[in-house]
């Protein structure tokens, strides 16, 4: 018995050997006959000695040893227990579940009593069926949620079909994959591991919440302009919800985001805590407020993630317009058209500038240069701060999408590619560019104040112009580099006269054996049609002149650091060669200015009745002689210029520039990160619109603005199931013909099946009147 006690109180894993079950039966035997032989009561034993047991535990076990032996000591857990279900009635349960996996529980237990006699609560059937089918999806606790379908209203009700075309088309999957791997990216970052050494704690709260006092620090008010380059480098990278947003999460927000020309009407942001902006609720699934879109388009800015947004969004829409490349398999000649969107940007600071055509005037600006295909859709484009980069810089904009843009499908000749650009773009040094390279040709006008008969070298025979009334004739024209003087082009143009009396030119690096004159002036002329139409009404449909960030960077003017080198060395120059002069100038000039204070004092003394000075005679005969010594100066200073007139003027000139100049050294260059993140959006529901056009409308000439007027502001009723969401947009009974193309686009897109943002099948119906 000591023995016991001691390895009772010295060892005690014999609790743990109980517990585990291992010689479970003689550790409870030998524990009931040391309790008994011990001479203490229960209490104190218990009290003196661990036991592996409870008191209530001690009186069962010394009951079930009388009762039945050691047999009823033993574990009967590993045999399963006291089991109610039997292989057979298993069996039948999930033969149920297999032909219907949305079974009740109720029904399950209902079955199980009628058929075997067995109740089992409904807690006890789940687990059961967890254990027969563990990769089960778990049933939400608590009752089966009833769906009432409780109609909502969308006032623009028509931008549903473009958000279920968006998800058919996997646009807000490839935007949020696009940002994930971004973010993957990023956490491989050395700068993102060293994040969380740098926390500012001033101004904040003690949750870590920005309060007033943040943006009244001296710090943050220099800096909250800043470029965002500088911004980067003491940026918490782990602060950002965006590195936390799961998959979904983004994807409603870009579709907010895409919604922005819809619910706010010009594309702004401010607005989107208005009347029209609960609408999100509806197009992203959660009714976002102006405070989270910002915070998410601050924390894409930080991300960089524009450049991956321009190279994916070439892949994405090539491959959802591939199809159409079949419809110009004949022809000889693919062409892109090159084309710039100016927009203004209002700041007291000095950015960088070009003219702003809407305006019609030269400010600060950002420039996008989009290339659009042989249907004018826009596939491709970049922001630049003022001017943008055209001519040359068009070829590397391609060189960058090359790998994308593949041969046309069907075509059996070998496709050339031809760039249409307008006047703006056809310097000799990108005509030069151009001629280094032979992947692509090029078409653009020549201006007229270039064209004379002199740069003609050769001209051919007139032709008529086959698609319109005009008279071609082929020319071969010189052209001088007017940055390098001296340095001459020769290049292939098409003159047409026309028949109303205009005379166009158009200059080409087409080879003459490869296509005609005609197809050449049909490929430029059906730029207006194919792509400027439309690209003029797309820029008010999605508010593409808007701009997004006004973040700054100061950098050095290059130019005006030339031209003030340049003024300052004429100015030397001029000084230098006018030593004699300037001085004898100096000396007359000197005489004046000491003249000038007598003649004021005389003139303050005197006073002015009916338009006449009166002064004492003797006064006023010293005041005229003052101002006719001091207009002797002045013509001895006038003929002294006279003689080298051409220097003086030069020299006055170039000291007007020198003033103008000063305080021009520096330039702001505007952040084009957020606009292009911006852009990329709404060039995507330009592509979204088109797209549902072509495809859906029956691929009638119809512009953007009357297909958002007609089509996207259509109120609509909604109405929810668990699994289904029905949008019955109104039926517009002064617009019959468009309600009829409108029926069959729902239609064809109600084939489609589309679990929209809402994780719900989306069913569109077109709701006509009753009278």
């Amino acid at each position: 018995m000591v023995s016991m006690l001691n390895e009772a109180m010295c060892n005690r894993e014999m609790k743990i050997v109980v517990d585990k079950g291992e010689g479970r039966t003689k550790s409870i035997i030998a524990w009931l006959s040391t309790i008994e032989k011990s001479g203490l009561t229960i209490t104190e034993f218990f009290e003196k000695y661990e036991v592996p047991f409870s008191h209530s535990q001690y009186y069962l076990y010394k009951k079930r040893l009388k009762e039945f032996g050691e047999s009823g000591l033993c574990d009967k857990r590993s045999a399963g227990g006291n089991r109610k279900l039997t292989v057979e009635s298993e069996a039948f349960i999930a033969g149920c579940v297999e032909s219907n996996p949305e079974v009740s529980l109720q029904w399950i237990q209902e079955a199980l009593n009628k058929r075997y006699g067995v109740t089992l609560t409904p807690s006890g059937i789940t687990r059961l069926l967890q254990r027969l089918n563990p990769d089960r999806r778990k049933r939400a606790r608590g009752r089966r949620r009833k769906y009432e379908q409780k109609a909502k209203y969308n006032s623009c009700g028509g931008f549903e079909l473009i958000v279920a075309l968006s998800y058919h088309l996997g646009w807000p999957q490839m935007t949020a994959h696009t940002i994930k791997n971004t973010v993957k990216s990023l956490r491989k970052a050395k700068a993102f591991r060293c994040a969380e050494s740098y926390f500012d704690k001033e101004g904040r709260d003690k949750f870590g919440r920005f309060t007033a006092e943040y943006n009244q620090r001296e710090d943050v008010r220099k800096s909250r302009f800043e470029s965002i380059t500088e911004k980067r480098r003491q940026k918490n990278w782990k602060s950002m919800n965006v590195i936390r947003d799961d998959i979904g999460t983004i994807e409603r927000k870009s579709l907010a985001i895409l919604s922005l020309p819809v619910i706010t009407m010009n594309g702004g942001i401010r607005t989107v805590d208005s009347a029209l902006g609960q609408e999100l609720k509806h197009f992203a699934g959660f009714n976002y407020r102006q405070s989270s879109l910002t915070k998410y388009l601050n924390e894409l800015k930080y991300l960089g993630v524009s450049t991956n947004f321009l190279q994916n969004i070439v892949t994405f829409w090539a491959k959802c317009w591939g199809p159409e490349m079949k419809d110009i398999s004949h022809r000889t000649l693919l062409c892109y058209y090159i084309d710039g969107n100016t927009k203004a940007v209002w700041s007291s600071r000095r950015v960088k500038q070009n003219k702003v055509t809407m305006l019609g005037r030269v400010m600060g600006c950002l420039e996008h240069v989009f290339i659009h295909d042989s249907f004018g859709h826009p596939v491709y484009f970049e922001t630049y701060s003022g001017h943008g980069p055209c001519g040359e810089h068009i070829l590397e904009m391609f060189e960058k999408i090359e790998g994308t843009i593949q041969e046309v499908p069907g075509s059996r000749t070998s496709v050339t590619r031809v760039l249409v650009m307008d006047g703006a773009s056809n310097s000799v040094k990108t005509l030069r560019a151009f001629a280094s390279q032979d992947k692509y040709h090029y078409i653009t006008p020549l201006d007229d104040n270039q064209w004379k008969d002199r740069k003609i070298n050769r001209i051919g025979r007139p032709k008529r112009y086959r698609y319109g009334k005009a008279t071609l004739r082929e020319v071969v024209i010189e052209l001088e580099n007017s940055q390098e003087k001296g340095y001459l082009i020769r290049t292939r143009a098409i003159k047409i006269d026309w028949d109303n009396g205009k005379m166009t030119v158009l200059l080409t690096s087409l080879p003459v054996e490869t296509t005609g004159p005609s197809e050449i002036v049909r490929s430029y002329f059906d730029r207006w049609p194919a792509q400027e139409l439309q690209f003029k009404s797309m820029k008010s449909a999605i508010s593409l002149h808007r701009v997004a960030g006004y973040g700054k960077q100061k950098v050095e003017d290059e130019k005006v650091a030339q031209r003030q080198g340049h003024v300052a060395k004429m100015i030397n120059r001029l000084t230098e060669t006018l030593k004699k002069p300037l001085e004898d100038i100096g000396v007359h000039e000197e005489s004046i200015a000491k003249l000038i204070p007598k003649e004021r004092r005389l003139r303050n003394q005197s006073e002015i009745i009916h338009g006449k000075r009166k002064l004492p005679e003797r006064l006023r005969e010293q005041l005229e002689s003052y101002g006719k010594q001091i207009q002797r100066h002045e013509r001895e200073i006038k003929k002294i210029e006279k003689k080298h007139l051409d220097h003086f003027r030069l020299l006055r000139k170039h000291r007007r520039e020198w003033l103008r100049l000063q305080g021009k050294e520096t330039v702001y260059k505007v952040d084009v990160e957020l606009d292009q993140i911006v852009t990329f959006h709404r060039v995507s529901l330009a592509n979204l619109y088109a797209y549902f056009i072509k495809h859906f409308l029956g691929g009638q000439p119809t512009s953007m603005t009357n297909f958002l007027h007609k089509i996207i502001h259509l109120p609509a009723t909604i109405k929810e199931t668990d699994t289904i969401r029905k949008i019955i947009l109104d039926y517009n009974k002064k617009d019959k013909l468009m309600m009829e193309k409108l029926s069959g686009a729902i239609k064809k897109i109600n084939a489609l099946h589309i679990i929209g943002p809402q994780g719900k099948q989306m069913e569109f119906s077109l709701e006509k009147p009753l009278s």
